[in-house]
């Protein structure tokens, strides 16, 4: 898959028509495990987001993950559910397209999905713990799905 496709998949994703009082764009940080079954070791792995709160419930965001020669650029759809009354701990289930561009080796595309619990500190910060399953289609036909997952955490803020 060619480098130009990227911003194909970003603009499917940001051009999403949804229904909407008043979107909450925010960007963030976070840092993933990196384990996987090429090195089956601990390997941090650092992200930069930025995305918008449809409202309470719908959430799209894209983000950049760098893996030392591999960059993922993707785009993500969670839908969000409400544990408490007041909103602040919430529950999510989504969907992520994007390309993986590595300096050694053919760009790919990258499918998958996530889940986890998004805690709200303040109107301005949230917190988010959550799973991803997802990696390139190259690597899904080489190993089996257990290998896939990784676990991440994240700082957003309002903007």
């Amino acid at each position: 898959m060619k480098l130009k496709f990227a911003p194909v998949l970003f603009g499917l994703f940001a051009s999403m028509s949804v229904q909407a009082s008043e979107p909450q764009a925010f960007i963030g940080v976070g840092i993933n495990d990196g384990v996987s079954s090429i090195n089956n070791r601990w390997d941090f792995n650092p992200s930069v987001r930025i995305g918008a709160n449809i409202n309470d419930n719908h959430r799209l965001y894209g983000y950049l993950e760098i893996k030392k020669e591999l960059y993922n650029f993707v785009a993500s759809y969670d839908y969000l559910v409400p544990f408490t009354k007041s909103g602040d701990w919430r529950g999510f289930i989504g969907a992520s397209t994007g390309v993986q561009i590595a300096e050694s080796s053919k760009d790919d595309l990258i499918l998958g999905a996530q889940t986890g619990i998004n805690y709200r500190i303040n109107k301005n910060f949230n917190t988010e713990f959550g799973y991803r399953v997802h990696d390139t289609r190259r690597v899904w036909k080489t190993r089996n799905m257990s290998q896939l997952d990784t676990f991440y955490i994240s700082l957003d803020f309002a903007v």
